[in-house]
């Protein structure tokens, strides 16, 4: 496996959660499941090269471990990645891989919380998916991704390169919701706020600003 210096590659640094793998070929600037305490990779099961394999993480808060295709010894196909954040929690991605980066569909828990369902591209939220706040405790297939709409604060609708941008849905745990326009993260545009009472109101937002 065609691995960097570890040592050299852990220093990164991003305030937006995601898988972080330790591959030459990856971009720093992601972080959530950080490796930056790694201090052994090993090939335990199968083909890590070309085929299907575990391989097994070894930090300083525990074990971790990809199982899954690889392809010239990278992630790719589909896999899943569990990493140890601290002596407690773990966070995992369970998807597609394409050459080391996160690409397609797949699901990522940052083990603190934060729970996305969705489309990736280039290792980032890209295309439609569903993110997810506030959960206290996540359990793989427990519960579909309809019910947790239905249960947790979430963002459902479209991104670009990590951020809610384009048309998309806000909701709130007591049922209240905004339908409409994002950019950048921010209400932009024609929007609807709808009230636990079922009453709505039409608002235009301009970069996070509520104009009228």
């Amino acid at each position: 496996m065609r691995l960097c210096n570890i040592s050299n590659i852990l220093n990164f640094h991003a305030a937006i959660p995601a898988v972080f793998l330790s591959f030459c070929a990856l971009s720093l600037h992601i972080s959530a499941q950080s490796l930056k305490d790694v201090t052994e990779e090993e090939c335990v099961y199968g083909d890590c090269n070309f085929g299907r394999g575990t391989m097994r993480l070894k930090t300083s808060w525990g074990l971790g471990e990809y199982v899954g295709n690889f392809e010239d010894g990278e992630f790719h196909g589909y896999g899943r990645l569990e990493v140890p954040i601290s002596f407690t929690e773990r966070a995992v991605y369970a998807g597609n891989w394409a050459n080391g980066f996160r690409e397609g569909r797949g699901t990522h828990w940052n083990g603190d919380g934060k729970l996305y369902i969705g489309e990736w591209r280039n290792n980032m939220r890209h295309g439609v998916g569903s993110y997810f706040f506030n959960i206290p405790d996540w359990q793989e297939n427990k519960h579909t991704e309809f019910w947790l709409k239905d249960n947790y604060e979430n963002y459902t609708g479209d991104f670009v390169e990590d951020h809610f941008q384009g048309q998309g849905t806000y909701r709130w745990p007591d049922g209240q919701k905004y339908v409409g326009g994002f950019f950048a993260s921010d209400k932009h545009g024609e929007g609807t706020f709808f009230y636990v009472t079922g009453t709505s109101r039409k608002q235009y937002w301009n970069y996070g600003d509520l104009i009228r």
